[in-house]
């Protein structure tokens, strides 16, 4: 395989609101399950880029893009989905009155406005599909936290432009050992940006209570947005918690997968090299949670826990996990179904909605229909489970 380039460790009132928004779908209340007939969705690669990627974005027009983020060339690669073709790159110098340091994630708000992020640099970007910078922003993050963390795989956010401002999803600065969960429920998820003034504002909603009251846990989450709410999955945390768009607490709701054990094991269970490992790669976990506005659910991603013996098992699982299953839930985050994928086949931190459904990609070192010189997806679709 070539390079894994993914990360283990994410002004303009004229703007529509959400990527993420859509027009209304039909409410979906019946049990559901994914269904696949097999066919792949195609894309030719160079040899300067994976068929692993380190972001991916869809974004629909008239036509079905998407963004394919490139780390070893700081570049941004265009696909247009219906054709199955490369129709623009954007590569971004690393210095120079364009230049983007570094490009840990990107958003794409329209064709026109696509937000550049850098982490744990703070630079902040606006360009267009011709790859030129039309702004830069500066900013300081709240006291204690770091730069936007903005990713396009494992686990996903959506940051959100709400007229001159953006909100986008942090971290803070603690020893994960050491954090208390007293600590914890102080601790925000997210803030804004005003992209005017450069002022910050972190957001009401905190750490839950009691996720840190058995010892310490991993602190990676993810975000998915509606045109209503915000919803977080944490790593750790049966629970999701959904918040109103201003960032104030609503309601946690249980979403337990069925393939998961009911308590989450701590952090300083770990305490040797390969003990730390096994914690943070074979254990049970959620990883990203999508929303897809075509359909009205949600996807939430689960890694069941992975019986292993040594390093190099863990090493392939840090890069390919070896088994997944997917939860279905409704808008309202009711559980619908949970489909378990078959084995060491799909790479699931490459995933994404589209108007057509579910992609996943195929790119795993075990599965025989994956080729170094393509990004291929399966597409899931929701059949009625009778």
């Amino acid at each position: 395989m070539r390079k894994h380039g993914v990360l283990s460790a994410i002004l303009l009132s004229g703007l529509s609101l959400f990527q993420s928004c859509g027009p209304d779908s039909e409410t979906i209340s019946t049990p559901q399950k994914l269904v696949s007939d097999g066919q792949l969705v195609s894309l030719q690669i160079d040899s300067q880029t994976s068929n692993v990627s380190d972001g991916l974005v869809a974004f629909s027009t008239d036509r079905n893009w998407l963004f394919n983020v490139n780390y070893t060339n700081n570049e941004i690669q265009l696909y247009d989905l219906n054709s199955k073709t490369l129709v623009k790159r954007m590569v971004f110098d690393l210095e120079g009155p364009e230049g983007v340091e570094y490009i840990s994630g990107i958003h794409v708000q329209s064709l026109d406005s696509i937000f550049l992020f850098g982490y744990p640099m703070r630079n902040l970007q606006m360009t267009d599909t011709s790859g030129h910078i039309k702004a830069n922003y500066k900013y300081d993050p709240p006291f204690g936290y770091t730069a936007a963390f903005v990713h396009n795989a494992h686990f996903n956010y959506t940051p959100i432009l709400t007229e001159n401002k953006l909100l986008v999803n942090t971290r803070f600065e603690a020893n994960l050992r050491e954090v208390t969960d007293d600590t914890l429920a102080t601790k925000a998820f997210s803030y804004r940006i005003d992209l005017k003034s450069s002022e910050v504002d972190l957001l009401p909603i905190k750490w839950p209570a009691g996720y840190n009251a058995s010892g310490p846990k991993l602190l990676d989450f993810s975000m998915a947005a509606t045109d209503k709410m915000l919803v977080y999955s944490l790593v750790a945390d049966h629970n999701l918690y959904v918040a109103d768009l201003e960032g104030n607490f609503i309601k946690s709701v249980n979403a337990k997968s069925q393939f998961v054990d009911q308590n989450f094991p701590s952090f300083n269970e770990g305490t040797d090299r390969f003990r730390a490992m096994k914690y943070v790669f074979a254990s049970d976990r959620y990883e990203r949670i999508l929303y897809d506005m075509y359909r009205g659910v949600f996807y939430r991603f689960v890694f069941p826990k992975v019986a292993v013996q040594n390093e190099e098992e863990i090493n392939q699982l840090r890069r390919f996990p070896g088994k997944f299953a997917v939860m279905i839930l409704d808008k309202d985050l009711n559980v619908l179904g949970e489909t378990l994928m078959p084995e060491n086949t799909y790479y699931p931190g490459n995933s994404f909605v589209s108007k057509d459904g579910l992609f996943i990609s195929i790119s795993h070192p075990d599965n025989p229909a994956n080729e170094e010189d393509l990004m291929s997806f399966e597409v899931f679709k929701l059949e009625e489970l009778k």
